[in-house]
């Protein structure tokens, strides 16, 4: 009798053992990691990811301050691009073709430090500074001009829509011109359509609203408000849908209807939605429609007297880059698995060649 308990007990313990290695990440966790539950469907689609060619570069904060990294579609193939331990780069966005990365820097100490505009390339070679004291980057369709946000003060300040004005740089003369608005003030997340007739960005407590995510025109006052609840939009490869943190927890879509005139937004649904405490932003479409990137955490636990773990620079312990299926709900999959505050992810475009 007694040895048959003993072998029961055994048993239940070898039981116990083989669940939590199944229910074990691959990779370690840091604390308040939400790795994906890796269930059949994403196991699907991190296979598919396996054989998709565009790449997608992020931020993160592995040693003590924040690097740019360009990694497979599947999360594999990590590199860091910038290697600067003392200057913390984020925001990154890459340019249609795919070659370059303009990108947002923190340099210096105390009262000299400064939040700058940079471009490099993709390779993280030829970086160069192309304005001081901006912000919030994003290409025009043909990959000739970075439109971006000047900061609203000369004293450097880490919220990201401490903003004033919409500017335009030529990569070809090196000339920066300003968006003929003169009253824009406090946007963030700015994205230009692909036709060039409009900008998409949020706004916090600026240009009469309190909270809202409004299409302006590109070359002319024109301001609609998409009545779409929530921040960070991300306008699809066509122009014709847009996708944005539906609150703190879900990935919205609409379909956006911009004429010459007026520009609106019809909300079709969450493509992907997470539970309290864990947090969904930071939403990005592939240079094909087919999936979305995005950032999934948990909030801060207790009182948190520093910037929300969504905004650029801020820690975020615990999250990690996710890519969903943008014609499926709720289908997606972690790509990165060790919480390093892998966030802020933008597709890069890569050839059929690879190169």
């Amino acid at each position: 009798m007694l040895m048959r308990m003993t072998c029961a007990l055994v048993a239940v313990f070898l039981l116990g053992l083989s669940v939590r290695a199944e229910q074990a990440p691959a990779a370690k966790q840091a604390e308040g990691a939400q790795p994906d539950p890796m269930g059949e469907q994403a196991k699907e689609l991190l296979q598919e990811l396996r054989t998709y060619k565009h790449k997608i570069v992020f931020e993160t904060n592995r040693d003590g301050n924040w690097e740019l990294y360009l990694m497979n579609a599947d999360g594999s193939n990590p590199v860091n691009l910038t290697r600067t331990p003392d200057v913390d780069e984020m925001y990154a966005k890459a340019s249609p073709d795919g070659t370059k990365i303009c990108f947002t820097a923190d340099e210096g100490k105390a009262a000299a430090k400064k939040r700058n505009l940079f471009v490099m390339n993709v390779d993280g070679a030829e970086r160069k500074k192309i304005c001081d004291n901006a912000r919030e980057p994003c290409w025009s369709a043909d990959g000739k001009s970075i439109a971006f946000l000047k900061g609203e003060f000369d004293r450097y300040d880490a919220m990201d829509f401490v903003t004033k004005g919409i500017f335009i740089y030529d990569m070809k003369t090196g000339e920066t011109r300003e968006h003929p608005n003169k009253k824009i003030h406090h946007l963030y997340c700015l994205n230009w359509t692909p036709d060039g007739n409009w900008f998409v960005a949020t706004v916090h407590g600026g240009m009469g609203f309190k909270h809202a995510i409004l299409a302006l025109g590109a070359n002319d006052d024109k301001v609609f408000d998409l009545k779409l609840g929530g921040c960070r939009p991300d306008v699809s490869p066509d122009g014709k849908k847009v996708i944005w943190g539906h609150g703190d927890f879900a990935v919205g879509m609409a379909n956006l209807e911009l004429t010459a005139d007026s520009a609106k937004a019809t909300i079709t649904g969450n493509v992907v939605q997470s539970k309290e405490p864990v947090e969904t932003y930071h939403a990005d479409w592939s240079p094909d429609g087919k999936y979305i990137a995005f950032t999934r955490g948990s909030k801060p636990k207790g009182k948190h007297l520093g910037l929300a773990p969504e905004i650029p620079s801020s820690d975020a312990p615990g999250w990690n880059t996710c890519v969903a299926d943008a014609s499926q709900k709720t289908k997606w999959v972690a790509i990165t698995t060790d919480g390093k505050s892998n966030k802020e992810p933008d597709w890069v475009f890569v050839k059929d060649d690879g190169k």
